[in-house]
């Protein structure tokens, strides 16, 4: 506590002796501060903001009030950290500026965060609000549909008011998968006006959608400009980061660390964490299961059925060309062998004259995409794989 008054009695002696009268308690690492009062503790708040930021500890903020009583449930899964996220070049712009949002909310607000599913947009969004929740700031967490679903409960009792002022008074709010507000019209206007509520304030917003604003259907223009008018930021995975997540996700398992099982990783899992996972959680339970070479003829097969409902021959499907329809073929060829056959990544690419199994890691990542994106090629990929599955027996 000393050095963290002497510091301040250096800076700004009528200060030192209003944070006198707050509980203080200071670590080699931190400075913690209790406030009697939620109004103290915003004050401090904006002090430490604006004339503290140099002092070489993390301070948090508390209050008193806040510990007798809970306003809202914020939603966090304390388990999301920056500490435990895997940073590559693909997430690394990501990871810094929702690493400076949390310390300073409304650097960045709006702030977009849009990627595929698994990709750890969702672990960076709890991360923000678990930090930021340790400095003591308020913080909410909402998937958009369970906002809607409250929305919605507190319009039939009539408690609209009551629903405003909770999301207006936040400092940090974390609306994730706002892509399900597709359709919703009364929770878009709903949103929009907490949006201009809290941006007046200068609190901070950070969205997260599978996708870019522009790509998000039946959601009010209004909405759309306010989503874009912020920082929009991508998030991907590359294959060096993958590899660094399965890594650490072996050694969370308790699996050696070895190329033999890296490989197998690597080979039978996508650009997705959860899947990554999933499939590591398995082999811990079953070990790594050599499966039996699938027949030639079922794969020919595959291929000959893909071929012609594009029209092609199989040649076609194995050849390098540039040709949008061959190679978005090729990819659908790929697609089906993982689906389908649950062949790896790297028997589906030597399948198709390619050097390793990044080549069908990138085709079908595209397709998932796609898939996700587009109505009516999601819907040719159904019919498709109904005659598919037709042919090919499992």
């Amino acid at each position: 506590m000393r050095d963290f008054l002497l510091f301040l009695e250096n800076r700004d002696r009528f200060a030192v002796g209003l944070f006198r009268q707050f509980n203080i308690e200071e670590t080699p690492s931190k400075v913690i501060i209790i406030t009697p009062t939620l109004e103290h503790k915003r004050w401090v708040l904006e002090y430490i903001r604006s004339r503290l930021s140099d002092y070489g500890k993390e301070i948090f903020v508390k209050s008193k009030e806040e510990e007798k009583k809970e306003d809202v449930k914020d939603g966090l899964q304390p388990k999301f950290s920056f500490e435990n996220f895997v940073v590559g070049k693909s997430n690394e712009l990501a990871y810094k500026v929702c690493f400076e949002v949390s310390s300073n909310p409304g650097s960045y607000s709006p702030l977009f965060i849009y990627g595929g599913v698994g990709l750890g947009k969702t672990h960076l969004l709890h991360a923000i609000g678990n930090r930021s929740k340790a400095l003591g700031y308020k913080v909410v967490y909402r998937q958009a549909s369970d906002f809607s679903e409250e929305m919605i409960k507190n319009l039939r009792q009539d408690k609209m008011e009551d629903f405003r002022k909770l999301y207006s008074s936040v400092d940090l709010l974390l609306l994730d998968d706002v892509q399900f507000l597709s359709g919703k019209e009364r929770t878009q206007v709903e949103l929009f006006r907490i949006f201009e509520s809290l941006q007046a304030k200068e609190k901070q917003i950070v969205f997260v959608s599978d996708r870019h604003p522009r790509d998000i259907k039946d959601v009010s223009e209004r909405l759309l400009s306010r989503f874009a008018s912020g920082l929009i930021l991508e998030i991907g995975l590359d294959e060096d980061t993958k590899l660094s997540i399965v890594k650490n996700k072996l050694l969370l398992f308790g699996l050696p660390l070895d190329k033999r099982y890296i490989d197998y990783v690597m080979e039978n899992t996508g650009f997705s964490v959860r899947e990554i996972e999933g499939f590591i959680k398995t082999i811990k339970l079953t070990g790594i299961k050599e499966e039996p070479k699938k027949s030639s003829r079922r794969e020919e097969e595959l291929l000959l059925l893909i071929a012609k409902h594009f029209m092609l021959r199989v040649e076609d499907l194995k050849r390098d060309t540039k040709e949008r329809k061959i190679i978005r073929a090729r990819q659908v060829a790929m697609y089906f062998c993982k689906v389908l056959l649950r062949m790896s990544y790297s028997e589906i690419s030597k399948l198709f004259g390619k050097a390793d199994h990044t080549a069908a890691l990138y085709a079908i990542k595209k397709v998932e995409e796609k898939r996700h994106m587009d109505k009516k090629f999601d819907y040719m990929l159904q019919v498709l794989e109904k005659n598919l599955r037709r042919f090919i027996k499992e």
